[in-house]
């Protein structure tokens, strides 16, 4: 439930690079190897999840031992983006020639 302290985040508040590591992990489902996709370490990667995750208010992803799974708001955002590529190959944020 969404109490009267909640504020909806701002562009300011989300990073190009924070939502290009959500399609990473959304597309290998594994933190390791979006992070090698990233060309991150996996604790910078899964840190900057769970600073997007904060600012969201919103779990992005289940995450056990062996497994990650998209929780269903973070397929809304990565169904929703609109300047990252579910086809890019790297987490590059300069366009491909």
């Amino acid at each position: 439930m969404i109490d009267g302290s909640y504020q909806m985040p701002s562009p300011q508040d989300l990073s190009i690079r924070q939502l290009q590591y959500l399609v990473a992990v959304a597309e290998t489902l594994g933190f390791r190897r979006a992070a090698e996709r990233c060309h991150v370490s996996q604790p910078t990667l899964s840190a900057q999840i769970r600073e997007l995750e904060g600012v969201l208010g919103v779990q992005l992803f289940e995450r056990t031992r062996r497994r990650v799974a998209v929780t269903r708001a973070g397929e809304a955002l990565v169904r929703g983006r609109a300047p990252c590529s579910s086809r890019s190959t790297t987490c590059s944020t300069r366009p491909s020639a």
